[in-house]
């Protein structure tokens, strides 16, 4: 409708526009009238073209637009349906839930006489399938029967001589099964009583081995218990023990007024860097204070003591020893070499320290420079001390 309302207003304005052409320009050619006529009568049958177009357009859409309100209808029924449909199964599903709760309570109760019933059952499932496999044959039987009927008359006789055979056959049977029935539940019976006469004697030995097991356990306990007694009063025997060797030892080392000691080192070395210079070979000893192991002296009591060490060179090395009390050197010995290689010689040097001393004061001897030293078996390199006072 917007494009037939835009080309009416377009045709409207070419037409005024050629009315003040024809007004004001007298002289206009005949060529040009006809050419704006035959333009009009085109643009009248685009028009006309253009409208027709559109009332088909909509006839078309009226037709889709009822055909869409018929569509909608029939789905607003068919949902009404369904709704009707999904409110009938609710209510079906409701009631089916109620009967379920109903059967589950009532399956509750019924288990236990479920269970009691599958205990007969079981008893009694090889009697059933015996007579299922009979019953399975007698139909056979009797549709074999019906067979004979339709097909002769003078079969009948024969078949029914057959079928009294088999019901005497049938009886008999009945009767062995019953009799095998009885069997059956008499050694079922007997089978019971065996069962409880076992439980019995099961319960009987498990009192007995419950008995027996609580003896060993109190047995056990109450051994143990002793031998923990026992074990604490050696503890308390060797800890008592250890500290009367501990006062003894103390006693003694206080007592001991003489500590005295010299020590050296049976081998050298030409390229020694270490710290502490260790004397391992104990060449006298008096009272306690010196440790081989460590070549460190623990002062055992308080007093004055006077140390002495001495030292040999490395052949062409020189070498300073320091005589320490606890990290802080206190005089130096060395053994001092300048001369190169030219000469041929060896140094020795020696010092001596009288230091106060108080219980448990370290004294040793460190390298304070150089590194090489000279001994032997004849012990050049020592370090001794002794108590003055």
């Amino acid at each position: 409708m917007r494009l037939v309302c835009m080309l009416v207003i377009i045709l409207s304005l070419v037409r005024v526009e050629a009315v003040p052409s024809f007004l004001t320009d007298g002289k206009n050619k005949t060529s040009t009238s006809i050419e704006s006529k035959n333009k009009e009568l085109d643009d009248l049958s685009i028009l006309r073209q253009m409208i027709n177009q559109e009332t088909i357009i909509r006839l078309a859409l009226v037709k889709n637009f009822h055909a869409l309100v018929n569509d909608v209808i029939v789905l607003k029924q068919s949902l009404a349906k369904s709704e009707w449909k999904i409110s009938e199964l609710q209510r079906a599903v409701t009631s089916l839930q109620k009967e379920n709760r109903e059967l589950k309570k009532s399956s509750s109760s019924s288990d236990s006489r479920i269970m009691e019933e599958e205990k007969r059952q079981f008893y009694f499932n090889k009697t059933n399938s015996v007579l299922n496999d009979v019953k399975i044959e007698v139909r056979y039987l009797s549709v074999t029967l019906l067979d004979f009927k339709e097909r002769t008359e003078t079969e009948n006789e024969s078949r029914d001589k057959k079928y009294e055979e088999l019901q005497r056959h049938f009886n008999s049977s009945i009767a062995d099964l019953y009799v095998k029935n009885s069997q059956i539940k008499q050694d079922v019976t007997s089978q019971t009583a065996l069962i409880h006469g076992l439980e019995d004697s099961q319960s009987k030995t498990k009192r007995a081995l419950l008995e027996n097991l609580n003896r060993t356990t109190s047995n056990f306990e109450t051994k143990f218990q002793s031998f923990k007694n026992e074990q604490l009063k050696l503890s308390s025997a060797v800890a008592s023990l250890e500290l009367a060797n501990m006062n003894m030892s103390k006693s003694n080392c206080e007592n001991s007024r003489n500590h005295a000691f010299s020590a050296g080192i049976s081998l050298g070395k030409s390229v020694w860097t270490g710290g502490t210079l260790v004397f391992p070979v104990v060449i006298y000893s008096e009272g306690t204070g010196y440790n081989p192991s460590t070549g460190i002296f623990t002062a055992p009591t308080a007093g004055t003591y006077v140390f002495y060490v001495s030292v040999q060179s490395a052949h062409q090395k020189l070498i300073y020893l320091d005589i320490v009390l606890n990290g802080s050197a206190k005089v130096r010995a060395m053994a001092w070499y300048n001369s190169g290689s030219s000469v041929n010689m060896i140094q020795t040097g020696t010092n001596l320290v009288i230091l106060h001393l108080q219980t448990g004061d370290k004294v040793w001897v460190r390298r304070g420079g150089g590194d090489g030293y000279y001994s032997d078996g004849y012990h050049i390199t020592t370090f001794s001390g002794f108590k003055l006072f």
